[in-house]
């Protein structure tokens, strides 16, 4: 029953006339001479009962209050009070506000002052140790209801709402799918009311030629691994999501809503006899970076999962091109297979249904370096590094052979110089680039050595060596 009661229109509470608390905000200033890391609202009602002195209650059978009078003589029952308390927290540790504007309902705990005996402890359990659903213990203890607002002017007391039972999950879904039946605690609805339930009637006749199963629907969610290797299986009562928890509230719906929102795996649907069974197995084909994305088409696995921070794309224009299916009215017929022609649809966007790769690692490139053409670049940062980190590990030449030597490679790496007849012009070339950094070094004599040392295997002739030594002294004698 509800308190106050509102079965007759006489009943219904008037505007001021429902007791209303006023809190200043003062209260919650966390400045206010103590240590206050959170702000609570603590709810105490108190109603008429029947205790003992020892501050048991006495709302057991007769056969449990029998038994206590006889294992006590001092121990005689009066009439007393019962208090249920509630908390709920207005501002938590980090100062951040809990409770907006709205109606609020909350399940009332009695406070029992039960002394523990020690030679008989016991765990307390409540309703008997039994398992409740969701939002159970709204129709099974007390709760109270209460409207709660922000505002800035003291004296604003608003009309309270009228008091309505908090209905359960299973009830909210299941009255939805079938008519609603009469009850001796609900009152009659008003008008909007009614108008609400009659454009639900006109939907589920609709719904009730999509040949949905019964009323009393069970879902199984059954995950299957490694090609149909059953893990885990899950059973619910209603039409709730598992993964965001919202109401569905038809089985078709609740496919599409999964199909669509959680690509991240992929769903099946399989008649059940006592309701329907959902076969859940993972898309190996998601990415959650760049779902939907084109140009990822040929991504390497695991690359999504390896990225630190934004990357560049390759700008493209393409043309969008929508080939819908001819239009059915909604059956569960569409979720019995897996769909496998979704990747079809990614021919249709032309220009991105090639791989490419790189010629000196033979390595998939990246959307992002499509643009770039990596055959230009035959000496990369990495190579240039090692190059010289090999050369300086080098102990049969002093330092002034290993910086020529650094220099030398470092020019044929970057002009790309692969035959005999080519090191003539490398030299000289590499005389008006590097000519001034060897005197300025004092490196003369070093790369003469290397000249010399070229002549030999008969790469350079005498006339190079004369040109390229008269180049270098020049630049020294300018220095």
């Amino acid at each position: 029953p509800l308190n106050p009661d509102s079965s007759t229109p006489s009943s219904q509470p008037k505007p001021g006339s429902c007791p209303s608390l006023v809190v200043s905000s003062s209260e919650f200033d966390a400045s206010n001479g103590h240590t206050v890391k959170s702000y609570s609202l603590l709810f105490r009602v108190s109603g008429p009962g029947r205790t003992q002195h020892n501050g048991l209650s006495c709302i057991g059978t007769e056969e449990v209050c029998n038994r206590k009078k006889r294992s006590s003589t001092v121990r005689q029952e009066e009439v007393g009070e019962t208090t249920f308390v509630a908390q709920m927290t207005v501002f938590d540790k980090n100062r951040r506000l809990q409770l907006l504007d709205g109606e609020y309902e909350v399940s009332m705990q009695q406070m029992v002052d039960c002394p523990v005996n020690k030679k008989r402890a016991t765990w307390e359990t409540n309703l008997d140790g039994k398992l409740l659903p969701p939002f159970e213990t709204f129709s099974k203890g007390p709760t109270l209801q209460f409207t709660l607002r922000w505002t800035g002017e003291p004296s604003d007391r608003s009309t309270a709402p009228v008091a309505k039972p908090l209905a359960t999950r299973n009830a909210d879904a299941s009255s939805l799918t079938s008519d609603p039946k009469p009850c001796s605690l609900r009152p009659t609805q008003t008008v909007a009311v009614k108008d609400s339930f009659s454009s639900t009637e006109f939907q589920m006749r609709q719904e009730h030629t999509l040949e949905e199963p019964s009323d009393n629907l069970r879902i199984f969610y059954q995950f299957l691994y490694n090609h149909n290797t059953q893990q885990q299986t899950e059973a619910r009562d209603d039409l709730h999501c598992p993964w965001c928890t919202l109401n569905c509230r038809r089985l078709y719906s609740l496919l599409k809503h999964l199909k669509l929102a959680h690509s991240r795996f992929i769903f099946n649907y399989v008649p059940h006899p006592k309701g329907a069974r959902i076969d859940v197995s993972i898309n190996e084909r998601y990415d959650g970076v760049h779902a939907g994305n084109p140009r990822d088409i040929h991504s390497q696995p695991g690359f999504a999962f390896s990225r630190n921070g934004p990357v560049k794309r390759s700008p493209v224009t393409h043309i969008l091109v929508c080939r819908p299916k001819r239009l059915l009215p909604p059956s569960l017929c569409e979720f019995l297979e897996a769909d496998g022609g979704e990747g079809d649809q990614q021919r249709i966007i032309p220009g991105h249904n090639r791989l490419y790769f790189r010629s000196d690692s033979c390595t998939p490139k990246t959307p992002q370096e499509v643009d770039h053409d990596s055959e230009d670049e035959t000496d990369p940062f990495w190579l240039r590094e090692r190059t010289i980190m090999q050369i300086q590990e080098f102990t049969d030449v002093n330092d002034g052979e290993k910086e020529v030597m650094k220099l030398w490679n470092l020019h044929v790496m970057k002009y790309g110089y692969i035959a005999d007849n080519q090191m003539n012009g490398a030299c000289l070339a590499f005389v008006e680039g590097c000519g001034a950094y060897i005197a300025r070094k004092n490196l003369c004599r070093n790369f003469l050595l290397h000249l010399v040392s070229m002549h030999d295997f008969k790469l350079v002739t005498t006339a190079t060596i004369n040109q390229a030594m008269t180049r270098v002294l020049a630049h020294h004698a300018i220095d």
